[in-house]
């Protein structure tokens, strides 16, 4: 069997054109395989992220915990401080009417050393800083 050229000429031409078909299908299909990749790589990242940011969270959850507790601490010891302030001022309210009272009896202020037995002025004796010492 004889081919003509026209044969040839539409032989080449439909080969030519089959394979520029799978040529632009083989780079459609790479194209998609490259997306799905670029999408699957962005996807872990996003995975890992959201798994930092979780931890993170967490961290500051208990951080926010431990400030709560702080504040309840601080609140507690403020009520106490409170409680002890209201109970010097009374205390000190009481001493300044007690010390206004005419009728209370004087304070004797100080009264000396238990060993003292009299008012005079115990000194040294003279001959102290030459006397030798055995």
């Amino acid at each position: 069997m004889t081919w003509g050229i026209d044969d040839d000429v539409k032989r080449w031409r439909a080969d030519a054109d089959r394979r520029e078909r799978e040529r632009i299908e083989t780079k459609a299909q790479m194209r998609r395989e490259q997306e799905q990749h670029e999408r699957d790589v962005a996807r872990a990242g996003a995975y890992e992220e959201i798994a930092a940011l979780k931890q993170r969270l967490a961290a500051v959850e208990q951080q926010l915990a431990s400030v709560d507790e702080l504040a309840r601490a601080v609140a507690t010891f403020g009520q106490a401080v409170d409680t002890k302030l209201a109970d010097l001022q009374q205390l000190l309210t009481r001493r300044a009417e007690l010390l206004h009272q005419p009728d209370a009896p004087p304070s004797k202020g100080f009264q000396g050393f238990a060993r003292e037995k009299s008012a005079e002025v115990v000194d040294l004796p003279p001959d102290f800083l030459t006397r030798k010492m055995n």
